[in-house]
């Protein structure tokens, strides 16, 4: 079995989709992240993560094309 190792902030990405329970989207997951943790994150770093954690399996990430 291959072993999926988690950055620091993939794993609070992951943290604040679970804790979002339905309602994690990009810029709700950023605002949650910078409300738990006083980081100064932006939303570009957000979806790179979202990205790299559905390339792991672990989350389903909802590409929106308008």
């Amino acid at each position: 079995m291959k072993r999926t190792y988690l950055g620091e902030f993939e794993e609070i990405v992951l943290l604040s989709v679970a804790v979002l329970n339905g309602r994690a989207y990009g810029v709700i997951i950023m605002h949650e992240i910078n409300e738990q943790t006083d980081r100064d994150v932006r939303l570009n770093q957000v979806h790179a993560a979202l990205q790299r954690l559905e390339e792991k399996g672990m989350v389903a990430y909802l590409h929106q094309c308008h």
